[in-house]
C-alpha cells in the first residue's frame, strides 16, 4: 500500500513539472515570435529609409538641372514620384540665391532644400523622410 501511495506522489510532481515546462517552451515561442516582427519592421524601416534618400537625390538632380537652365524660380517645386520603388514618395525643393561680384566678375550661389518624405508624420507606420541641402555654383 504504501508503494502505491509513493508512486501517486510521483505522477504529482511529473504532471507540475510537464506544466512548468509546456509554459516555458509556450512563453519562448512568443519571445522568439516577437523578436522576429521586430527585425522585420526594422528592416523594412531601413529600406524605406534607403528609398527616401533615393527619392531626394532625384529631388536634388531635378533642382540642379532647372538651376542652371533657368535660375531659382525655376528650381522650386513639389511633386509626386510615381516610378517604380519610390512611388508614393514627396518632394519638395526649393531654392534661394545669392548674387555676388568676385574680382570684376559675377558669381551666383543657389542654395537648394530638398524634402522628401513618404506617408504622414505621426499616422503612418512606414512614414519616412529624407532632407538634403547643396550649393550649386553659377
Amino acid at each position: 500500500m504504501n508503494r502505491g501511495h509513493h508512486f501517486n506522489k510521483q505522477q504529482g510532481i511529473s504532471l507540475v513539472a510537464v506544466i512548468f515546462l509546456i509554459t516555458v517552451l509556450a512563453l519562448a515561442v512568443v519571445f522568439l515570435q516577437r523578436i522576429s516582427s521586430v527585425s522585420v519592421a526594422t528592416n523594412n524601416l531601413n529600406i524605406q529609409g534607403a528609398r527616401a534618400w533615393q527619392a531626394a537625390e532625384a529631388g536634388a538632380e531635378w533642382g540642379i538641372y532647372q538651376v542652371l537652365n533657368g535660375g531659382c524660380p525655376a528650381a522650386t517645386n513639389n511633386f509626386n514620384l510615381s516610378e517604380g520603388a519610390l512611388t508614393g514618395f514627396r518632394v519638395q525643393v526649393t531654392c534661394n540665391s545669392t548674387t555676388f561680384n568676385e574680382q570684376g566678375g559675377t558669381v551666383t550661389l543657389y542654395f537648394l532644400n530638398i524634402f522628401a518624405q513618404y506617408g504622414t508624420f505621426g499616422t503612418s507606420p512606414d512614414y519616412t523622410s529624407r532632407r538634403l541641402s547643396l550649393t550649386v555654383e553659377s
